[in-house]
């Protein structure tokens, strides 16, 4: 069965719908970086994910995903033993699910016999920026994967 796409009207309204398109056009005529939006003030650093990480997150789970597979166990099974419905657990071993929860990962996990370990490490190199004041950037790092120990 293929799933519908449900379209569903805006609920902005007219003034709204304006400002975001002259939003959508200025920045589409300046395309500032984001260091550029965070110096103005129109970004919160704290609230961006960067490519590294997401990439972590990705690394981890494409693990997960290797020992779900070599274990023989199916998505549904993942859905079933961890309470997540069977997309959400697709979107995850695909990298469509930009942002999941830690609790989510740990419930996926764990119903692949798993758990994470978290960790952290010294930033090893440095960035500068246009300003320039150093950014930190990650050294790289393979995923870690360990039997879940009951």
């Amino acid at each position: 069965m293929k799933a519908r796409r449900i379209f569903r009207a805006s609920q902005k309204t007219p003034e709204e719908r304006h400002h975001e398109r002259i939003l959508r056009n200025k920045l589409q005529k300046e395309k500032p970086s984001l260091q550029d939006l965070v110096r103005q003030g129109s970004c919160d650093p704290d609230s961006v994910m960067t490519m590294g990480m997401y990439f972590d997150i990705q690394e981890a789970l494409q693990a997960l995903k290797r020992e779900r597979q070599q274990a023989g166990i199916s998505i549904g099974d993942v859905a079933e033993r961890s309470g997540l419905d069977r997309a959400v657990v697709s979107r995850i071993e695909n990298g469509k699910q930009d942002n999941p929860t830690v609790a989510t990962l740990m419930r996926y996990a764990a119903a692949v016999g798993k758990r994470f370990l978290w960790s952290y490490e010294n930033l090893t190199r440095k960035v500068f920026e246009n300003d320039g004041k150093p950014g930190p950037t990650r050294s790289p790092r393979s995923a870690q994967v360990r039997q879940y120990k009951k």
